[in-house]
């Protein structure tokens, strides 16, 4: 028989390979040119095991692809499976299907003689669907609508085992009414029913597209359930797995999907991945180990408000609400895919991975990638910028510093506001012995619990204040708001490579002193001195720099200050460093300015002697910060390498990231001083040609690195796995800005979607 296949993708290229398969001649139709041209070389343009085969045996003899629709008049049926993607709302968008099925009726209309011709609906639709896509048909073929009989024969194809599950079905669905149309479809399918006991099911076309949705339903449900008997189990301290082995004996259960864990496979992450992740108080870079025990309820299967980095088709980046996450024991195989530059990511080995091909993106399996295939990565971050940091409330909540023990000096003399004052603090007067009032303006001061107390009723605010914690002289102001501009970052910058916080119990009394002092070398870095000292008197600041031997320190003792960046998430020291949640969502400058810090404090400019190329080079103890700056460097469109590496000497081994590619040198020469921009460019103006970068891609739509290994780790033991299921995009960025699928299958809304519509509630 003749067939037409309209849509070359997931299911398309797969029925139409099948079908050549089994000896019909099958013609592709598709809008893509390059779709068209891989088909037709014998190539898929997705993958799939066992379609590339098929595709190289038959290209070119019974199976062919176009772009035109000239061949539908002259086959015996045509088969829609044209996308229908999921809308915001879980509905699914019918206008490119029904914009297939309308040019096919319009094709027909053109065709001469009075044959009848049967047009399939393959693409998953829900039964108010049917008719929609039945007028399009009957719309585009005018005259010749009564020689077309439109019918139904949803998929079951699994991602990974798509050949298979058509060649070998559990069943085959037949949705029409007319004998005519079915004795067409039997006619098709015979040479596969020949060669398996599959039953069929004769149903009509609306009964038939529900069957698939039921089915995606009870999948579903059976996997929820399993999962929740699972948790039930979990708080007995029961063996899930041994008493859902023996649940699935029973015939009339069976013991397929009754796997606690997700999806159809159980793929999850390992939990030593990272994500960015979002609640109300702002962004959260940590591992999903982290996140599951900060926002998950296991108990009652709930996840907090919060959103995580996702990515969409388009390689575009944004805060998508995590709809459900689970953790499971596993006890099989992981697999670490290691890419160029240096990134990886480590997943059960059925974890669904994005892989770009050409614009677009495909999934496959984890244990199935290729040194082929292409993974993309993050280059953007959306914006929701800090405007300045409050550290009256920052000191205020924390039970090391008593409110009545906290002092603020405004920036004005408080004895010009004195009448003011007794007005707003009469009654608080009076509850003490002595002239509270008189001493705050004498001594040009207030207690912050006082401040608290009555600051609705002052008429000056808190950005006219500054904090410190000890009175008698030699105090350390520190501003109350701290603005969050290009200075602020670039200080923070430094302080992470170059600084620490140092607490002092040596003096007297009970209270530790706390001093934040960065080191600079004693000679060769005084514009990075100098630019830290500035930022400190711009803030009003004390501070002491001092000249030592093997370094220049400048330190500024105030412990709400240590206090400050401690809370802010800078770390006390180079084992702890890590970038401040909050840096993630600002602007490019202020990202780039705490990178500028970064860089020219523990980075390095490198010249090569063998060449006339420039590479920039950072390096820390830190694992937490390398990983951070990674996601940041994504953010801006930069994409790094990674390496690590430990001497024989070391107990911690050291990360270090490097960006080489002429573009991203170009990219981020302004975060260092003239005299540095001036001898890149110099380096840069004396290429002799372009050299495209070999780590990554950058095609436009996605960025991507190369599969470089997929090794397979088969643990002694079991491990807990973590699985996200994302909202709208289905993928999220993690460890090293690699894009990666959501554990969860695709869901099953559309069916309840469609019920308002007629009338079901």
């Amino acid at each position: 028989m003749r067939a037409t296949v309209v849509g070359s993708g997931y299911v398309g290229t797969t029925l139409a390979a099948c079908l050549a398969d089994a000896g019909h001649d099958v013609t592709a139709i598709d809008i893509d040119e390059e779709v068209v041209a891989a088909l037709n070389d014998g190539r898929a343009a997705i993958h799939e095991p066992g379609l590339d085969e098929l595709l190289s045996r038959h290209a070119g003899a019974r199976l062919h692809a176009t772009t035109s629709y000239d061949a539908v008049p002259d086959s015996d049926v045509t088969f829609l499976a044209v996308g229908t993607p999921s809308t915001a709302d879980g509905d699914i968008d019918l206008a490119a299907l029904s914009a297939a099925a309308e040019t096919t009726g319009e094709s027909l209309a053109r065709a001469s003689g009075d044959g009848r011709h049967l047009v399939v609906i393959k693409s998953t639709i829900t039964p108010p669907g049917v008719a929609t896509i039945r007028d399009a048909v009957r719309r585009g073929a005018g005259a010749a609508a009564d020689r077309v009989e439109v019918a139904t024969n949803p998929e079951f194809l699994r991602e990974g085992t798509a050949v298979a599950d058509f060649q070998e079905p559990d069943k085959v669905v037949f949705g029409t009414t007319s004998s005519w149309a079915l004795d067409r479809l039997e006619a098709l399918y015979q040479p596969l029913l020949n060669d398996t006991d599959a039953p069929v099911v004769r149903t009509d076309p609306e009964t038939a597209v529900m069957i698939k949705y039921a089915n995606n339903a009870v999948l579903a449900s059976k996997i929820s359930l399993a999962n929740d008997l699972g948790n039930v189990c979990k708080t007995f301290g029961i063996d899930a797995y041994e008493v859902m082995d023996a649940v699935g004996l029973d015939d009339r259960i069976g013991a397929r999907f009754l796997r606690s864990g997700v999806g159809w496979g159980g793929s999850c992450l390992t939990g030593d991945q990272r994500v960015l992740a979002r609640d109300d108080g702002g962004t959260r870079f940590l591992t999903l180990e982290e996140l599951f025990r900060r926002y998950v309820d296991e108990d009652a299967s709930l996840v907090d408000d919060i959103s995580v980095l996702s990515y969409d088709d388009d390689g575009n980046s944004a805060f998508k609400p995590v709809l459900a996450a689970t953790r499971r024991q596993y006890d099989g195989t992981l697999c670490r895919i290691q890419t160029t530059m240096n990134k990886s990511v480590t997943v059960t080995d059925d974890h669904p991975m994005l892989v770009v091909d050409g614009d677009g993106l495909v999934v496959r399996e984890a244990g199935s990638l290729t040194e082929t295939d292409r993974l993309p990565v993050q280059t953007s971050v959306a914006v929701d910028p800090t405007d300045h940091f409050d550290l009256i409330d920052l000191v205020a909540d924390d039970p090391d510093f008593p409110t009545e023990k906290v002092y603020l000096k405004p920036d004005f003399d408080l004895s010009d506001r004195k009448s003011h004052l007794r007005n707003v603090l009469g009654e608080y007067n009076r509850r003490h012995s002595y002239d509270r009032v008189h001493e705050f303006c004498r001594n040009n001061y207030l207690s912050l619990d006082v401040f608290l107390e009555f600051e609705a009723e002052f008429d000056f605010g808190r950005e006219e204040v500054s904090l410190y914690t000890t009175r008698g002289g030699g105090q350390t102001y520190v501003p109350a708001i701290v603005p969050a501009d290009e200075t602020f970052w670039r200080f923070v910058g430094y302080y992470i490579s170059e600084g620490h916080i140092n607490d002092d119990d040596s003096g007297h009394g009970s209270t530790t002193r706390r001093r934040v002092a960065l080191s600079f070398h004693p000679t060769d870095e005084p514009a990075y001195v100098s630019d830290v000292e500035s930022y400190y008197e711009s803030l009003g600041i004390r501070y002491t720099t001092r000249q030592r031997k093997t370094s220049t320190e400048i330190c500024v003792s105030s412990r709400i200050f240590a206090r400050f960046l401690e809370d802010l998430g800078c770390g006390t020291g180079s084992y702890s460093a890590a970038l401040p949640d909050a840096v993630y969502q600002e602007p490019d400058s202020h990202r780039k300015a705490i990178l500028s810090g970064l860089l020219r404090g523990d980075g390095h400019i490198a010249y090569p002697s063998h060449s006339n190329a420039v590479v920039y080079e950072y390096g820390s103890v830190s694992e937490e910060l390398i990983a951070g700056m990674q996601l940041l460097l994504h953010g801006v469109g930069v994409t790094p390498s990674y390496k690590t590496s430990q001497s024989a000497k070391s107990t911690t081994p050291a990360h270090f990231l490097r960006v080489s590619s002429r573009e991203q040198i170009d990219e981020l020469k302004h975060l260092f001083l003239n005299a540095d921009i001036e001898t890149i460019d110099g380096r840069l103006d004396s290429y002799a040609k372009q050299i495209a970068p070999t780590g990554h891609t950058d095609g436009g739509t996605h960025t991507t690195v190369r599969v470089q290994t997929v090794e397979p780790i088969d643990q002694d033991g079991s491990e807990p796995v973590y699985s996200l299921e994302v909202a709208d995009d289905h993928a999220f960025v993690t460890t090293d800005g690699l894009a990666v699928h959501n554990c969860f299958p695709k869901d099953v809304d559309a069916t309840p979607r469609s019920g308002p519509q007629t009338g079901i509630r």
